[in-house]
């Protein structure tokens, strides 16, 4: 059974800003290079504060994925109002 929100996952642009700023809450993520593919998938007790830290120093600030997508939901089935 699985603890996460179903349907499709809320996307945010680190680059343009673009999309639904994750909140600090639990949650599952998936980063997305330019092109579309998935590169990493994780699990994070604080959506933001993990976005923040692949941004500076992470999976976002690489070359690879620059200017890629954080995509993620949130655990629990809680809303993001």
């Amino acid at each position: 059974m699985a603890i996460y929100k179903p349907g499709r996952p809320y996307k945010y642009n680190p680059t343009t800003g673009e999309g639904h700023m994750p909140p600090s809450a639990p949650g599952e993520y998936r980063i997305r290079n330019r092109q579309g593919a998935i590169t990493y998938v994780g699990e994070t007790c604080d959506l933001r504060r993990r976005l923040y830290q692949h941004m500076h120093g992470g999976k976002l600030s690489d070359e690879r994925n620059a200017g890629g997508t954080f995509e993620w939901k949130l655990a629990d089935g809680r809303s993001t109002s």
